[in-house]
């Protein structure tokens, strides 16, 4: 089995801007991020961005694979597909493609050792993955947290940020076949993507299976500053020179 883990990582951002150059505990929160997944010893590793100062706070990390993409992407997938055709045009064709989004920087990297049994059992089941785990009762009405609901093949049925019930939390790395990302890019944005900003949704509106992996992890994404003091984080560098 051939994997490639891209994490995507854009300098705009709405709530936190230059949020990938944040700094806590002495490192930007995407060299936390890239570091974590090099300590699971998944590789080969690439940091996609369309920031040359995103690149530069990675680039002394030895074996990453660093690519510059288009900023016009509208959404992390889009991003993930222009840095895999740059990618195996050097490196061969991947059997999967890991998505761990450049904001996670607490992310297990016992977790993402965990990825490549867990799709060798389920890669007959879909073409498209996702990570989930128990959702706390304290995160059910956080909407900076997915949720999701399962059919009994652990199957999504549907994604939401609202309290549901019978639901899981979304961990937030995903993982496609080729051909299948590149089938999902040439999809127009759906109606529940664009009003959840789920791109998942995207997926289940056209049809298409979405496998969910239960895994014992839970991590905080940081999409806001207080999930930054939720994790612990109470001091920070915020970078407000124009990117």
């Amino acid at each position: 089995m051939k994997l490639i883990v891209i994490v995507p990582a854009r300098i705009g951002s709405e709530r936190m801007p230059n949020k990938p150059l944040l700094k806590f505990n002495g490192k930007t929160m995407i060299r936390h991020t890239i570091d974590r997944i090099m300590e699971s010893g998944l590789h080969p590793v690439a940091l996609a961005s369309d920031s040359s100062l995103i690149l530069d706070a990675c680039s002394q990390i030895t074996g990453l694979h660093p690519v510059m993409t288009s900023s016009s992407h509208k959404c992390g997938t889009e991003r993930v597909l222009e840095a895999y055709e740059i990618l195996s045009s050097r490196l061969g064709e991947f059997d999967f493609i890991v998505n761990v989004q450049g904001d996670e920087p607490f992310i297990s990297p016992d977790m993402l050792r965990q990825l490549p049994e867990e799709l060798e059992k389920r890669k007959g089941l879909a073409e498209f993955w996702t990570t989930v785990t128990e959702l706390p009762e304290s995160e059910m009405a956080d909407r900076n947290v997915a949720k999701v609901v399962l059919d009994m093949k652990d199957n999504a049925l549907i994604f939401t940020r609202d309290p549901i019930g019978c639901a899981l939390k979304h961990t937030s790395v995903y993982i496609y076949t080729p051909a299948f990302l590149k089938k999902f890019c040439t999809m127009e944005p759906s109606r529940l993507e664009k009003a959840y900003s789920l791109e998942q949704m995207r997926a289940l509106e056209n049809g298409l299976t979405l496998n969910c992996i239960p895994l014992p992890f839970d991590a905080i994404s940081v999409n806001t500053y207080e999930d930054l003091e939720k994790a612990g984080i109470q001091a920070y560098e915020v970078y407000t020179e124009k990117a």
